[in-house]
């Protein structure tokens, strides 16, 4: 009887142990982890390993920005619609793009923007991400790309 009050003493002090906070350059190192396994994944054409990069919740949104053009999906069926019906008419893998290794990170707790560049046909193209924090994993809650 002894060893099971011990036992649950023990059970209920690990229950209560908050685990260890993840430093800034933890988190920096796995939102980028993040970012790059999306854009590996859609180029891929693996769209469920894709979707587990982003959030799914109601204020997740994307959108596309050049010089005669604006498109913006403003749900996360908006974008699940779309990222289907793109590969539908492009189902070929494509080329990983090279990412400029200068991300810039701006952490706010469980909230990040991520600011960064990657080469374009026509010259660079400007990401704004936009990162939450669910389940002590970084998901893509908003996608801006300028080019």
């Amino acid at each position: 009887m002894k060893n099971y009050w011990l036992y649950s003493l023990l059970m209920l002090v690990w229950s209560c142990h908050a685990p260890e906070p993840s430093s800034p350059d933890q988190n920096k190192a796995r939102i980028i982890e993040t970012l790059q396994k999306e854009t590996q994944y859609f180029c891929e054409r693996k769209l469920d390993k894709w979707a587990e990069q982003w959030s799914h919740q109601n204020f997740v949104s994307k959108m596309y920005a050049g010089q005669h053009e604006f498109t913006e999906f403003d749900s996360w069926q908006a974008i699940w619609q779309n990222t289907i019906e793109h590969i539908q008419a492009f189902p070929n893998p494509i080329p990983i793009p090279e990412t400029a290794q200068d991300y810039r990170i701006e952490l706010f707790e469980q909230t990040a923007f991520v600011f960064f560049a990657k080469k374009g046909e026509q010259g660079p193209i400007r990401e704004t991400r936009f990162m939450v924090k669910e389940n002590d994993q970084w998901k893509i809650a908003r996608m801006q790309t300028i080019y």
